[in-house]
């Protein structure tokens, strides 16, 4: 990602994703083809080789037809993106004995965040997060875990204590009795699109504040959606048939009492 925009890779990966998504809905995919086509562009490594991807795909002859034809309506609101919704200036995200995760599904971070876990476990995915310009995180792990992924587009920095536990901040870890450290991360490749500074205290619990790449999990949920929405319709698909198949045909049904056969 470069200044906010997406990378000439991930715009030619998203855009071809949804090209044989078209394809395979077309019924000029098998769905074998369409399932090797999806894992290939999630594992391309240029725009060129995307592209060659999308040529090597066998070729039907109403293709060229079904170009010309205008997107239907539904098929459009199914590509368009969903508008984020707008932070709220506080929020509590607690784990107590049990396990509280953001890792699946869009979601946002307050500008004022307490992450607080004891005798449980949470995980947040910032990649799938809408990020406020500024953002102060504190977490608070007694006897628990808790694990952040921070996309590397954004500048950190971590503040860590630590009492009889680990905490590994963006690369290098501290452990002990009583420990603390300090840690920053501005990405050089980019303009920092938010700021955040996480405050860590941990108590006899294990703390990761891990730097990922912001990139990677659109790009492989994408395909992943693809094809999940494509094994949902085979399944609607083998559901009906087989509950047509069930119902007798008129020929078949039973008379009314007292009625004679022909």
């Amino acid at each position: 990602m470069q200044n906010g925009t997406e990378s000439p890779l991930v715009a030619a990966q998203r855009s071809a994703i949804l090209q044989i998504r078209g394809r395979y809905e077309r019924g000029e995919l098998p769905f074998d083809t369409f399932r090797d086509g999806l894992d290939a562009l999630t594992k391309a490594q240029t725009p060129d080789e995307c592209a060659a991807i999308l040529r090597d795909l066998p070729h039907s002859p109403l293709a060229t037809l079904a170009a010309l034809e205008p997107p239907t309506l539904a098929a459009s609101a199914s590509i368009a993106p969903m508008l984020p919704a707008v932070p709220s200036a506080r929020k509590r995200i607690s784990a107590f004995m049990s396990e509280t995760k953001k890792t699946r599904s869009a979601w946002s971070l307050a500008p004022d965040t307490h992450v607080r876990a004891m005798m449980g476990s949470v995980k947040l995915d910032l990649r799938r997060a809408q990020l406020p310009p500024q953002a102060h995180v504190k977490v608070n792990a007694t006897m628990s875990e808790v694990v952040l992924y921070i996309p590397d587009d954004v500048a950190v920095s971590v503040r860590s204590s630590a009492i009889m536990s680990e905490v590994k901040a963006l690369g290098e870890s501290i452990a002990g009795m009583i420990a603390s450290g300090e840690e920053e991360h501005i990405p050089t490749h980019t303009t920092p699109r938010a700021h955040l500074i996480i405050e860590v205290s941990a108590v006899m619990g294990s703390v990761n504040v891990m730097l990922v790449n912001p990139n990677a999990v659109a790009i492989a949920d994408l395909a992943r959606e693809t094809l999940r929405t494509a094994l949902e319709g085979m399944r609607r698909g083998w559901e009906n048939g087989a509950r047509d198949s069930a119902l007798p045909s008129p020929s078949a049904r039973p008379g009314l009492p007292g009625a004679s056969a022909d």
